[in-house]
């Protein structure tokens, strides 16, 4: 069984991405609305809709994997667990996760936005796994196997 190298990254440097993809989407795209993918992809958002200003905010958990590193797979298609969507009719939409691994979580976010009514949809995420089959518009960093960020915490076997 090969080994999968874990990349860290440190709350500096996710500071930095996310000033750096704050500032491209500045340039590039007038958002009305951010929906941050859950758990992990809130943070994230949360730090964006704050610099970009931006007050429509809404949150949808998805599962697919579990919570550990590198992540098993729980489910053959990506399943919401929870959504806050409103109505986005006619709204400019920035979806916001912590990384990609496929694609298939984002693709289905995406999906459920249009869904919603949403007039233009683009998506945001810190990582981008170099072999996704689904390349956001924005991205702060690419790896290779799987990237461990500062609030991710081992998980301790309770008995």
């Amino acid at each position: 069984m090969q080994k999968i190298e874990i990349e860290k990254l440190s709350w500096k440097k996710f500071g930095e991405i996310t000033l750096r993809i704050a500032k491209e989407i500045q340039l590039d795209f007038d958002l009305d609305v951010i929906v941050g993918v859950g758990k992990s992809g809130n943070i994230p958002a949360s730090i964006l809709a704050k610099r970009l200003k931006i007050n429509d905010f809404y949150s949808i958990i998805v599962s697919l994997y579990n919570e550990e590193k590198p992540p098993r797979k729980l489910y053959q298609r990506p399943q919401i667990m929870f959504s806050s969507l409103g109505s986005l009719e006619g709204k400019k939409v920035l979806v916001v996760d912590d990384f990609v691994h496929t694609g298939a979580i984002l693709r289905r976010v995406l999906q459920k936005v249009v869904n919603a009514g949403a007039k233009e949809v683009r998506s945001a995420v810190i990582g981008l796994r170099l072999d996704a089959s689904y390349r956001p518009e924005y991205f702060g960093m690419t790896f290779k196997g799987c990237l461990w960020f500062p609030w991710d915490v081992p998980r301790h076997n309770s008995r």
